[in-house]
């Protein structure tokens, strides 16, 4: 019987879909371990304020990201064909190089107003367009490695960016524990990460610099892949300014160490969602589309089985959070973050129900379910903004705006869920 399961076991790791999932999980589960081994230390040298300030600036900066290449650098996995996705490659790149300098005089115009809206220092406001060019610059590079299946490589790179980054951030934290240096940081570690995978990319194919360079085709290529500029774009900015939303509304009720309870709070429950989300997800994409463009019979069962996978993993870590939160983030993070284990408690089932979604919305963009997630993620920011205004305003709570702000988000991913199987059985009908 042990041998049988070995080669069971020998079998199942040998599929190429697994090999791919493990080359993506296992870096982002070394980059995670890597982040939960500095964090006690982080959270003893950093206060609440610090990481609140860091996760103002990365709320401003996580909505207008995919602006940086108009939500382009998605598409890249699409084409038929090399030359094609070059296109699109250099689609991409021309539209940060429009995009940042836009960034740049916007932050110029309003930078009292933001700086005030976020409680930040207004000359870190210019590190926004700097840092869109390299979100741009890394999304090429990370879309271009996920097609050519280089996993491996660009597990590594994430790897070794997140070690030299979070020593930097130890470091640093004995001279000045300040929001400003998590947020250089916080930059920092994204060109860390371009750099070390063009290190070790081969310079041909889609790598082949030379051909990053130009306009040529971009215009058909707008065009073709319109879709991801006029739906998905809004919809993962609006995503992203939802996310956002608890970060920016408790600085402004509460102040900076309710936004850095919630950020903590996010940081370790996402942890999870990134490891296997991401990892699935990535593999997936590429797996599902071709399935569903050649009309594979399989198609709803792939998902259904990325689904209930991902489910029943999300159970015990999330399980454990909802039951002890508290006590496990003063322990692990010291007395001072014991609030954050209380925000754990209601954002565990909203992050569990993201995790067991990933496979479905995989499905989403060759099922022209786009336009879709854009008319959601509208009604999301309304519902997930009155949540959160109920909770801080009319029971003047931070724990109930977190607790109705969860409910509101699970609701809308199994809204999703529902939605993406309902037009993937009507498609399997149709074939």
């Amino acid at each position: 019987m042990f041998i049988l399961l070995n080669k069971k076991i020998q079998f199942i790791l040998q599929k190429k879909f697994i090999k791919n999932v493990l080359a993506v999980a296992t870096g982002i589960a070394a980059a995670q371990l890597i982040s939960f081994v500095f964090m006690p230390f982080l959270t003893r040298l950093y206060a609440p304020e610090a990481f609140g300030a860091l996760a103002a600036f990365t709320a401003i900066l996580n909505i207008i990201t995919p602006l940086a290449t108009l939500g382009y650098s998605n598409a890249i996995v699409m084409p038929r064909t090399e030359n094609a996705a070059n296109t699109v490659v250099r689609l991409s790149l021309v539209s940060a190089a429009i995009v940042s300098p836009i960034a740049f005089i916007i932050v110029y115009i309003f930078q009292a107003q933001l700086a005030t809206f976020i409680d930040l220092e207004p000359d870190l406001l210019y590190l926004i367009p700097i840092s869109l060019i390299i979100i741009a610059l890394l999304s090429v590079a990370n879309q271009i490695a996920i097609r050519e299946n280089l996993f491996k490589l660009k597990s590594t790179s994430y790897v070794f960016s997140n070690l030299i980054i979070n020593l930097g951030k130890l470091g640093s934290g004995y001279i000045s524990a300040t929001g400003i240096t998590l947020i250089i940081f916080l930059i920092f570690g994204s060109l860390i990460n371009y750099i070390i995978l063009i290190a070790g990319v081969p310079k041909n194919g889609l790598f082949n610099f030379r051909q990053w360079i130009g306009i040529s085709g971009i215009r058909e290529a707008a065009f073709e892949y319109k879709d991801f500029a006029i739906y998905r774009l809004p919809q993962s900015m609006l995503n992203a300014a939802a996310v956002g939303l608890p970060v920016i509304l408790l600085t402004n009720y509460y102040g900076s160490s309710a936004a850095g309870y919630y950020s903590l709070t996010t940081l370790i429950l996402g942890a999870p969602v990134l490891l296997l989300g991401q990892s699935v997800g990535e593999v997936f994409y590429p797996k599902i589309t071709n399935a569903i463009r050649q009309q594979a019979s399989n198609s709803l069962q792939l998902v259904i089985k990325a689904t209930l996978a991902l489910g029943g993993v999300a159970i015990i870590p999330f399980g454990t959070v909802m039951l002890f939160g508290p006590d496990l983030f003063a322990f692990a993070f010291g007395e001072q973050w014991k609030t954050a284990g209380e925000y754990a408690q209601w954002i565990a089932p909203w992050l569990a129900c993201v995790l067991a979604t990933r496979g479905i919305l995989a499905a989403f963009p060759i099922l022209n379910l786009q336009s879709y997630l854009l008319v959601q993620e509208v009604f999301s920011i309304i519902l997930r903004s009155l949540a959160l205004i109920i909770g801080l305003k009319y029971y003047q709570s931070d724990l109930v705006a977190i607790a109705l702000f969860s409910v509101v988000g699970i609701m809308l991913m199994l809204g999703l869920a529902i939605v993406g199987v309902k037009k993937l059985i009507k498609e399997s009908q149709l074939w």
